[in-house]
């Protein structure tokens, strides 16, 4: 017997609703590495963060190197947004 999975949530917002798995080191890149992103956290980490870096992280490339170093240049992005995060909810915990 299969057990129901928890439904996913959102690690920027904690959303339930309209939940996508974000391929954190890009999908050409490294397309096991998933997170689970509401759909409006999805579009603006990819619109505004990873544009806003001036990079084209996404970029398909046949050099293994290459590739890797774009996965690693996106993941970094991501880790940097769950920093922000986390900085938010411990400034937020100070003020209570």
């Amino acid at each position: 017997m299969k057990l129901p999975q928890p439904m996913p949530r959102c690690v920027k917002c904690q959303s339930t609703r309209n939940v996508e798995w974000h391929h954190v080191g890009g999908k050409q890149h490294v397309a096991w590495f998933l997170q689970p992103l509401c759909h409006d956290c999805h579009q603006n980490f990819h619109v505004k963060l990873l544009q806003a870096t001036g990079q084209d992280f996404l970029k398909p490339t046949s050099c293994t190197k290459t590739r890797l170093i774009r996965a690693m240049q996106a993941a970094l992005v991501f880790i940097w947004v769950l920093l922000e995060i986390l900085q938010a909810e411990i400034h937020s915990e100070g003020k209570k």
